[in-house]
């Protein structure tokens, strides 16, 4: 991945994070909104995609990211509980 789209890769995740975190404690329900943005995202993914196959592959690249970057944060939250 470039530089260019790295920084874009975060910056849009960090702001999606951001939203995600002013809901709650807005006080919707974390379900809700955790389901509304995935329906969003997903939506946005198959319309944009020129076929299925790219739209599963990016899906399933997403996926691998965010078990990823799970892993890196369940691994500092136990170094930093000690």
């Amino acid at each position: 991945m470039s530089e260019d789209l790295e920084k874009q890769f975060d910056y849009a995740g960090n702001e999606m994070n951001a939203l995600l975190d002013q809901l709650e404690t807005d006080g919707f329900n974390t379900g809700a909104v955790l389901g509304g943005a995935l329906t969003a995202l997903l939506f946005r993914l198959v319309v944009a995609a020129p076929d299925g196959s790219t739209a599963i592959g990016m899906l399933s690249t997403a996926m691998h990211q965010a078990a990823s970057i799970a892993r890196a944060y369940e691994k500092d939250e136990e170094e930093t509980e000690h």
